[in-house]
């Protein structure tokens, strides 16, 4: 048997051999493999490659070594997220490499707190940042790497939170409800999905929802609907409801919502149904980290921004910010509502109402970006399209094209519709891409509702039908924005709108049947919007699913109510608020790699320390020594735990491993057995390359050895916890 002394002796000889040979310098080895490195942004925590959730990432640096001859190179990451690398002129490489994604856009520094991409998990088909590559003999490698914010993780079945607008005069107490994600079919009568967490008396009616994972706050803003009523602290109310126990308290008052009261003796509040959408407040969203709260006021245009740690807000954060109406002709006609966040930025929108010339050309939906850190918005808003465009009936056969705004003349208030469409641009939401998902409201339903009289003096008692949008904004690479159906942003179907599948179940009668709220979890392929008559019941709201490829919905199956004409709801106008994902924390992972060390303690490219060490029993155990899981590594060496093994962020762990379960099947015909192999030093200076494994007793010929880990912060990652073995004689 050649033991590694020997083994190591037989290789110096060959290559002082090579060294002898006269002529032209030596290059990498004829035969010799090509890299190509593929670089995702990710967006859930499994370390698995999924390219149908997963997006090319650009401008990614790498960084490769070859040890044997000390060559080292970056190489800029191509537009589309790859790069392959033809190795064949470097000197002396002898086929193995060092490969590090040392840069990327956006890159997190945990010192400044800058940037929002970190590493992601790794695992089944992704790698960590760091590795070592063999291509020897024509073997071509291809490594997956990933980066994410963990800001857009969500579990696979999250909850989802919505709020119910109870009618003023008729039965009805829940508010804000929960259920989870995959729920689907009719729940007329049950009380435990939706699950009520609040109610009238605690929020009153109340829109726009915003979550702070954190400490599992859920944050409601007040909102003027005709024919219910305010909570106890009014129009700017903000209130903050705890998820678990549904304590509810007010968080913060916005000042200059609005003084219109309701009245509901007045022929069941018809004076009101001039103020949506003008008075109290929009939709409200919470930054990613969970520190700041945005809130649209829809009485003054202004974007205000709370302290969104705190119990309580005694006043806003900073100064309230003109959402700019520039857009709009004349800009009194600009009546901003929608919010979206993601990355750091904060999109605005709204509609140019045409109220003034009631003139539909004028109708508009514009989106401006906002910088929360110098609190300015953008020169141009990223969307500004217009709303004349032909759509389909909210109630066959009329069609369902918006319309201006009523004016507040109800003597002018239409008379004899069922569906009457004016826009209110209700809420965003951003894609894996930057493109949005825009979510319309049809403010007839806000005005009116189920066999209710109509505003106007002169009318009779109406039931009303909205005719709400989803609406599509593709995103190209080089920032800009197109509206569905251009020729930037073709729809999947070729046909009149993107989203298909809002319709009745029959595919018959309501032809649009959004209701303006949204939720779009990212690492998911699907859209949740508030629709009317969900699941088959007629007069009832609820959650219908969109496929955010094809834009399809099966109608007969993939609809949840959520309220009735039988609970204060308002049939097929608007009963519901705001769509809320409830995601957990991001989880964190450690672990990476087994290797075989030449006995320095410290990973490099040469000799065999490319060789990952196959079937270590590692065991993850908590700071009681409880075991908490168990793996073994694989082909590459590599072993990881997270979330799914029941790791913890911020938590003690220690992490054993057992080299008695060792696979030598793929190692150097010297080692024969386990009992080959010693643990090598810790003493490496770079804890990316070292081996962090400490022999029990001190005998670096002990069946295991174990480090010591506290995990970090939710969402992130430790890939440095290595352990090194070697063979001597």
């Amino acid at each position: 048997m050649i033991r590694r002394t020997a083994w190591r002796a037989v290789l110096a000889l060959s290559c002082a051999g090579a060294l002898l040979v006269p002529g032209a310098p030596a290059l990498a080895q004829g035969g010799e493999g090509k890299l190509t490195v593929n670089v995702f942004r990710e967006f859930a925590a499994a370390g698995t490659l999924n390219p149908q959730i997963q997006t090319a990432l650009a401008g990614a640096t790498l960084r490769v070594t070859s040890e044997q001859s000390g060559q080292t190179q970056t190489f800029p990451v191509g537009p589309n997220g790859t790069i392959t690398i033809d190795f064949t002129t470097w000197r002396r490489s002898g086929g193995k490499y060092k490969v590090e994604l040392i840069g990327w856009p956006n890159k997190h520094d945990p010192a400044t707190g800058a940037g929002f991409l970190q590493p992601a998990f790794a695992g089944t088909g992704l790698s960590s940042h760091l590795n070592f590559v063999d291509l020897e003999d024509g073997q071509d490698v291809t490594l997956n790497l990933a980066v994410w914010n963990p800001d857009d993780y969500c579990q696979d079945n999250p909850t989802l939170a919505t709020a119910c607008m109870q009618a003023a005069t008729k039965p009805g107490e829940k508010t804000l409800v929960t259920f989870p994600y995959n729920s689907r079919g009719d729940t007329q009568g049950s009380n435990t999905n939706p699950r009520p967490i609040a109610t009238v008396q605690n929020t009153g009616a109340v829109y726009g929802l915003a979550y702070r994972k954190k400490d599992k706050r859920l944050f409601s803003g007040a909102y003027a609907k005709r024919h219910t009523e305010y909570g106890p602290d009014g129009q700017g109310a903000i209130y903050v409801t705890d998820r678990n126990t549904g304590a509810t308290s007010l968080f913060a008052k916005v000042p200059n919502a609005g003084t219109t009261a309701h009245n509901q003796s007045n022929r069941v509040d018809a004076p009101f149904a001039n103020r949506p959408g003008k008075e109290s407040l929009g939709d409200i969203e919470i930054s990613a980290d969970g520190s700041e709260l945005y809130v649209v006021n829809m009485n003054d245009g202004n974007l205000y921004t709370y302290d969104a740690t705190q119990a309580t807000a005694a006043t806003f954060k900073r100064a309230p910010v003109k959402i700019p109406d520039s857009a709009c002709s004349p800009a009194g006609d600009w009546r901003p509502m929608g919010l979206g966040v993601r990355d750091g930025v904060v999109y605005a929108g709204g509609v140019c109402s045409a109220e003034s010339t009631q003139d539909p050309t004028k109708l508009r939906a514009v989106v401006w970006a906002y910088d929360p850190v110098t609190a300015t918005f953008g020169a141009a808003p990223l969307v500004d399209e217009p709303l004349n465009f032909p759509r389909d009936p909210a109630q066959d056969p009329t069609p369902g094209d918006w319309k201006p705004w009523t004016q507040d003349n109800l003597a002018q208030f239409p008379t004899g519709y069922t569906s009457y469409p004016q826009p209110m641009l209700s809420d965003i939401e951003v894609e894996r891409d930057g493109s949005l998902v825009l979510g319309f409201r049809d403010r007839f339903g806000d005005q009116s509702g189920l066999v209710i009289p109509n505003a106007n003096p002169a009318g009779g008692i109406e039931s009303t039908v909205t005719g709400g949008d989803i609406i599509k904004v593709c995103r190209k690479a080089t920032g800009t924005y197109h509206w569905e159906g251009s020729a930037d942003c073709p729809r999947p179907q070729g046909g009149g709108e993107w989203f298909t599948g809002d319709t009745y179940y029959t595919g018959t009668g309501h032809r649009e049947t959004a209701q303006g709220a949204l939720a779009l979890p990212l690492q998911q392929t699907t859209i949740a919007s508030t629709i009317l008559d969900p699941y088959r019941v007629i007069n009832s709201g609820g959650i219908g699913w969109f496929d955010r490829t094809t834009g399809h919905r099966d109608a007969t199956q993939d609809g949840f109510g959520v309220v009735y004409d039988t609970d204060g709801g308002f049939g097929k106008a608007h009963g519901l608020g705001d769509l809320e994902l409830l995601c957990d924390e991001p989880p964190v992972q450690i672990g990476n790699r087994v290797w075989l060390d030449d006995g320095g303690g410290t990973q490099n490219a040469r000799y065999d320390e490319t060789l990952g060490i196959k079937g270590v029993t590692v065991t993850l155990k908590d700071a009681t020594g409880r075991v908490i899981a168990t793996k073994k590594t694989d082909a590459k060496g590599e072993y990881y735990f997270d979330h799914r093994d029941g790791l913890q962020p911020n938590t003690d762990y220690t992490v054993e491993f057992d080299k008695t379960t060792v696979d030598t099947g793929n190692l150097p015909p010297y080692i024969t057995s386990p009992a080959d192999l010693m643990w090598t030093p810790t003493t490496g200076r770079d804890p990316a390359t070292n081996s962090d494994a400490e022999p029990t007793g001190g005998n670096n010929q002990a069946p295991t050895a174990v480090a010591k880990v506290r995990t970090g912060p939710p969402g992130s990652v430790n890939h440095d916890l290595d352990a090194g073995m070697w063979a001597g004689t």
